[in-house]
């Protein structure tokens, strides 16, 4: 996958929402694992890039490290909210 130009942080990037388990697509589980850029879904020149969350069984949140590409900044504009 070629890097892609980065577009305003909203619904793909995989930390803008938290997530439900069951309903994961095959490219989700990938930004999540840390295995794609959590934004744009490039698999080239990963770095950090904060945390993402699903809902865990238990009715609380699971935390993954994912990360972003060189394209793409760290902190989504909507982290603040997800951490409230």
């Amino acid at each position: 996958m070629s890097a892609k130009t980065p577009a305003p942080t909203g619904p793909d990037d995989v930390r803008a929402q938290v997530h439900d388990l069951i309903a994961l697509t095959p490219e989700t589980r990938l930004r999540l694992a840390g295995l794609a850029c959590a934004r744009c879904g490039s698999t080239e020149s990963l770095r950090p890039g904060g945390h993402a969350y699903t809902h865990s069984p238990d009715g609380g949140r699971l935390g993954w490290a994912v990360k972003v590409c060189a394209n793409c900044p760290v902190r989504p504009s909507q982290e603040g909210e997800l951490r409230s």
